[in-house]
């Protein structure tokens, strides 16, 4: 295990104690002190996967969203 996982991880813990849905855990302040504003863009989730294909291009990542697009994602309709 790396310590980005263990950041990540308490990072979702005190998100999760934040909003209501756990209770327990570190102090959700203190976890999220840890962590510069300009860090948390890049926890917050991007369904776009175009963006993502172009951005990723090359990569093991990009095999992973190409799936993920594939068999998991459809474009509104309406």
């Amino acid at each position: 295990m790396q310590l980005a996982d263990v950041m990540i991880g308490a990072a979702i813990e005190a998100a999760n104690n934040l909003v209501g849905l756990r209770s327990g855990g570190p102090d959700p302040e203190a976890v999220m002190s840890l962590y510069a504003d300009h860090q948390f863009i890049h926890m917050i989730p991007s369904i776009d996967f175009e963006e993502q294909r172009r951005f990723r291009q090359g990569t093991q990542a990009a095999e992973v969203i190409e799936y993920f697009s594939a068999n998991f994602y459809a474009p509104r309709k309406g």
